[in-house]
């Protein structure tokens, strides 16, 4: 506990660089960092680069930038503005960022987020308080794009059906035209028709109308009786002269009317006849179906039929060319054997020709070939510059005769602008010495390699100063917390004799006192062994920590002596290459000179 107290001015965020000893060996120095933040910064910016804002991708933009734009970008995908301009504005103020921030809030209490966030949290960074918003910002984006998107598809695919049709669908709809006239025909043949017609008031019971209704379009119907517990024996016996009072009723008004149609009645054959029709007919709109079905089909390999055609011509085009490539480079094939053949040949007879001759002789006219080429190439030059001097001298020939054909005033006149054009010439060029002298100035101010040797000689002796400094302080603080401890635990040591103490003489003067007495001496005997065995326990702690602390600093050390063999043998190796290849570019030259 002290331990935290003294170090509790620390920030826990602070990530403190890599340092190096004066070897150039990197040492391990304290790192304190949230790790929770860190992972929930990492998991949001994935989480917008997976939903589509890749701006997030790009390294050198800060944190902030990075927030602010995805969450803009989201809210913008979900249909809603935002007053924010998020290109223009880089290194902003703590206030200017709020400020911007704010607007962000604001919009997000109008949508209604579950999640609460302040404009502080947001300029801060706290990754715990984003990530919950930035992951519903990132949902219901989502979710507004696909439903925009279905929204757009159908849209279209309304427009289309307006404007276009297939084929198909054209034959369709004219085979349905054609057919509905014949379904209109069977629906009017077997309607219901009237065939009687009731002179008289409705009776008021339900099944007696019902009854009635059907008699009067030719069915019979149920021949029941109304059965209801509610009504009375007397009540069904009046129900059948009502109902042979409706039937006479009925017939004669059928005997009247005989303008009315009447049901007609089939004989067997003319009802077998109209079952076969409709059967025919039936197998008619099936076979008409599997017509269209099959010219659906017929259709679809045709247009196969067409795309394979199409490849087959573009394959046999670009076989056709792959041929005449293959025939060009066998000619050219046939060609470069040829003057090989021939080379070979040549080089056959200077080979024989070399090996009879007297190789003595041959190296003097290797030599008087090699200055032969070497004097040609002399003189080439030396014919090009005499003509470069030879242009220049005419130029300048011709410059003073037309300059001596002038007049007086007209040579004054060239002179004085020779001699300004001469006097800017040497301010342009004393101009130019300022610079070059400024820049040297510059270049000498530039430390040399010497000069950053010493100084990170310096500042290694100062890291190291720092370094003892800083661990003596540590050592410090380290002996004031055991000293506070030993303290502390002295004084509640103290404190818990003087209670003893001061109980004993109180617990003695009564057998119930003696008993609570050793009660209370017994329950601080088990506080102190709990005490003890905790302060055993952070021991043991500690003592495993230091030793994997020092397993850790070994396998360390053993690695810093792999890396140490590692370069040893990569150096020696660099220098074998460098030999090599030098012992190769003496080899190649050897060559060249025998042959020039």
């Amino acid at each position: 506990m002290a331990n935290r107290d003294v170090f509790s001015k620390i920030l826990p965020n602070v990530k403190l660089a890599t340092r190096y000893d004066a070897e150039g060996r990197e040492i391990q120095v304290e790192r304190r960092e949230d790790t929770d933040a860190a992972a929930k910064e990492l998991d949001t910016f994935d989480m917008l680069v997976a939903a589509g804002y890749y701006r997030a991708r790009i390294k050198g933009l800060s944190a902030f930038d990075k927030v602010v734009g995805g969450m803009t970008w989201c809210i913008e995908c979900c249909d809603y503005d935002v007053d924010v301009d998020l290109l223009f504005h880089e290194n902003l103020t703590i206030g200017q960022k709020i400020a911007l921030v704010e607007k962000i809030v604001t919009v997000l209490i109008d949508m209604n987020c579950p999640h609460t966030l302040e404009p502080h949290q947001v300029q801060g960074l706290e990754f715990l308080a984003i990530h919950p918003v930035i992951q519903w910002l990132v949902k219901t984006s989502v979710a507004n794009r696909e439903e925009r998107g279905q929204r757009l598809k159908r849209f279209a695919i309304g427009q289309f059906h307006n404007d276009y049709q297939y084929k198909s669908d054209k034959d369709n709809l004219t085979k349905i035209r054609l057919a509905a006239v014949n379904i209109k025909t069977i629906q009017e043949l077997y309607t219901p028709k009237r065939q009687y017609e009731r002179k008289e008031a409705h009776s008021e019971d339900d099944a007696l109308r019902v009854r009635l209704t059907l008699l009067e379009y030719g069915e019979t119907g149920p021949m029941t009786k109304q059965s209801v517990e509610t009504k009375t024996a007397s009540s069904v016996e009046t129900l059948e002269p009502d109902l042979e009072q409706q039937l006479r009723q009925l017939s004669i008004a059928h005997g009247d009317v005989t303008v009315r149609p009447k049901r007609i009645d089939l004989d067997p054959k003319a009802k077998s006849a109209l079952q076969q029709h409709y059967a025919e007919f039936k197998l008619e709109m099936e076979t008409d179906a599997q017509e269209l079905k099959s010219h659906n089909q017929q259709k679809r390999l045709e247009a196969a039929k067409i795309a394979l055609e199409h490849k087959i011509k573009r394959y046999s085009k670009e076989n056709e060319q792959l041929a005449m490539s293959v025939e060009t480079q066998k000619q050219q094939t046939t060609e470069q054997e040829q003057k090989l053949q021939k080379l070979k040949a040549e080089l056959e007879a200077f080979k024989r020709t070399e090996a009879d001759a007297d190789p003595a002789l041959l190296d003097k006219v290797r030599g008087l070939l090699q200055q032969h080429d070497e004097l040609k190439k002399g003189e080439a030059e030396f014919k090009e510059s005499c003509r470069t001097d030879l242009a220049n001298l005419q130029q300048q020939i011709d410059e003073l005769e037309s300059f001596n054909a002038q007049d007086a005033e007209a040579q004054a006149a060239a002179i004085a602008s020779e001699q300004q054009r001469l006097q800017e010439l040497r301010l342009h060029l004393a101009k130019r010495n300022r610079g070059i002298v400024a820049i040297e100035r510059k270049l000498d101010a530039i430390p040399d390699r010497t000069e950053l040797a010493q100084y990170q000689r310096r500042f290694h002796e100062l890291y190291n100063e720092m370094s003892a400094k800083h661990l003596e302080t540590k050592q410090y603080y380290t002996l004031y917390n055991t000293l506070n401890d030993k303290k502390r635990y002295l004084e509640k040591e103290l404190s818990l004799l003087n209670s003893i103490c001061e109980a004993y003489n109180e617990g003695m003067l009564s057998p119930h006192g003696r008993e609570d007495f050793i009660r209370q001496f017994e329950t601080i005997v088990d506080g102190v062994k709990s005490a003890q065995d905790k302060v055993r326990h952070k021991y043991n702690e500690e003592r495993m920590r230091r030793d994997e602390l020092n397993e850790e600093l070994l396998g360390l050390l053993e690695l810093q002596r792999q890396y140490a063999a590692a370069i040893k043998q990569l150096t020696r190796e660099c220098q074998r290459c460098e030999q090599l290849q030098q012992h190769l570019k003496s080899i190649q030259k050897q060559p060249q000179q025998i042959n020039p």
